[in-house]
């Protein structure tokens, strides 16, 4: 509780991420009930909303809570400057990259006489903030005596960099303008199945490690095993997001058994978690079973036929939500829950709505009965989408509450005198 009030700035402008993020895929739902000014489309949308969830709530906090782990209060050494520098960094680009996304997606736009894909630049700062924050991590590291790294960190943070790498190739084959369409839709999918199923993963891991203060000997395999399995598997799973007509032979191959692999090592780790915290586990439970249903959908995907769920869409993006917002915002929003002294009733708000939001996805997959559909399902989509976002501003509003009374002790006293 203490290191966020210390730096409160940066996790704040995390949840504010989250909720303008989640606001705009509400607006995204809302579109299919009722007509969206002229000037914004789905497209844009869809990338804005993504975009920011990527930059400003599935990284930038992930690493706030690396740099709590390593060194938790004020620090002048040149390391930790550097992770405080690079956070704030990513805040500003990945903020700025949020309005380029929403007006003009990854179209240049004319400043002067130069024609500048601005969404694309502000990606490229936000990345190379990741580099800095791993730079000083590591020097940090290095220099500091007597800590003991969490693998499971480190292993995400190597995802998080080779990740990178997919969108880097991604924009100079754009730029260049060379290769086939199956190559720039592969490198795009290259970034995100290893930022998803690699660093947002293994980041979760970390976090259930570090809570539960599970040790190595509780691991049913050792944990390097496990990060190896997750590491190999999800670059290879880049396929699954590529239309049907694309993919050859040996891709289904690397996707289904990358799929197999990350699987067998999210399996692995929920055992091994149960197994030594049974009686202890409290509320990490529920991001527990949301890794165990992905890790179910991932072995159904990669052992069934390819036509019966590659071209459905609404798969793709149940599956999506249920790591991004089942397994990770849960388990974060558990994690700072844990940091404070809040009512547990402010976290099962957040996991109510990401269930019903989950729920409601499934109506526009192929697993809801067709003669159930109807407009009504648009209606559903947009009331549900809107839930998480009212969620996480009462949570952020109530943490920021307490912080601000524990940072200001005399200011709360006199407050609670008033009232």
């Amino acid at each position: 509780m203490t290191s966020l009030a210390k730096n409160s700035g940066i996790w704040q402008w995390a949840m504010f991420s989250f909720v303008l993020a989640g606001l705009t895929g509400f607006l995204f739902r809302l579109g299919f009930v009722q007509p969206l000014p002229a000037d914004l489309n789905f497209e844009n949308m869809r990338h804005a909303h993504s975009h920011l969830m990527f930059f400003g709530w599935a990284s930038l906090l992930p690493l706030y809570l690396i740099k709590l782990d390593i060194v938790s209060g004020y620090h002048a050494a040149f390391g930790v400057r550097l992770m405080k520098n690079a956070l704030w960094w990513i805040v500003i680009f990945g903020l700025l990259s949020y309005p380029a996304f929403l007006l003009y997606g990854y179209k240049p736009i004319m400043i002067g006489s130069a024609s500048l894909p601005l969404s694309v630049i502000f990606s490229g700062m936000v990345m190379i903030g990741w580099y800095v924050f791993m730079v000083g991590y590591l020097i940090t590291r290095r220099r500091k005596k007597g800590y003991q790294p969490n693998v499971f960190f480190d292993g995400a943070l190597v995802m998080l960099f080779v990740s990178s790498l997919g969108a880097w190739a991604v924009g100079i084959v754009q730029m260049a303008d060379v290769g086939s369409v199956l190559l720039s839709k592969a490198l795009t999918h290259f970034f995100l199945s290893t930022f998803i199923e690699g660093w947002i993963i293994l980041l979760l891991m970390g976090l259930i490690t570090k809570a539960l203060s599970i040790e190595e000997d509780d691991f049913v395999v050792p944990p390097s095993v496990l990060i190896g399995l997750i590491a190999i598997g999800a670059p290879l799973t880049f396929p699954y997001g590529i239309s049907e007509g694309l993919i050859n032979f040996d891709l289904s191959v690397a996707a289904r058994t990358g799929g197999i692999l990350i699987a067998e090592g999210v399996l692995l780790f929920v055992y091994s978690v149960i197994k030594g915290r049974r009686k202890n586990i409290s509320i990490w439970i529920w991001p527990l079973l949301f890794l165990v249903l992905k890790s179910v959908m991932q072995v159904i995907a990669s052992v069934s036929p390819m036509e019966m769920w590659l071209s459905d869409h609404g798969i793709r993006i149940l599956y999506l939500h249920t790591i991004l917002l089942g397994a990770f915002t849960v388990g974060i929003i558990w994690f700072l829950h844990q940091m404070s002294i809040m009512q547990k009733k402010y976290f099962y708000f957040v996991l109510l709505s990401v269930v019903l939001l989950l729920m409601s996805l499934v109506l526009m997959t192929s697993l809801w009965p067709e003669s159930l559909t109807g407009l009504w399902i648009y209606d559903a989509l947009a009331v549900t989408a809107v839930l998480p976002v009212v969620a996480v501003l009462l949570f952020w509003l109530k943490l920021k509450r307490l912080v601000d009374e524990e940072h200001h002790p005399a200011e709360a006293i006199g407050r609670e005198v008033v009232l």
